[in-house]
């Protein structure tokens, strides 16, 4: 199991890089937003937000079971 000492390692190395890419899109993509009410369109935008974090979240995790295993296996 990946214990928290990694898992903020990681969070730290790539947390820029994610702001950057998530900022990007998430502009991208408010422009297509086609909502007038001010309710309606904060609430995709926050679900955008939270879309995109869950996604980099992923393939980081995924990114660093590749690696881990590939160190594993070498050994």
């Amino acid at each position: 199991m990946l214990d928290e000492e990694k898992l903020d390692e990681i969070f730290k190395n790539n947390q820029e890089f994610v702001e950057e890419k998530i900022s990007k899109q998430y502009h991208e993509r408010l422009k297509q937003i086609k909502e007038q009410n001010f309710e309606e369109r904060e609430n995709i935008k926050q679900g955008i937000i939270a879309e995109m974090y869950y996604k980099e979240g992923f393939k980081d995790g995924i990114d660093y079971v590749l690696r881990y295993l590939k160190i594993d296996l070498s050994t």
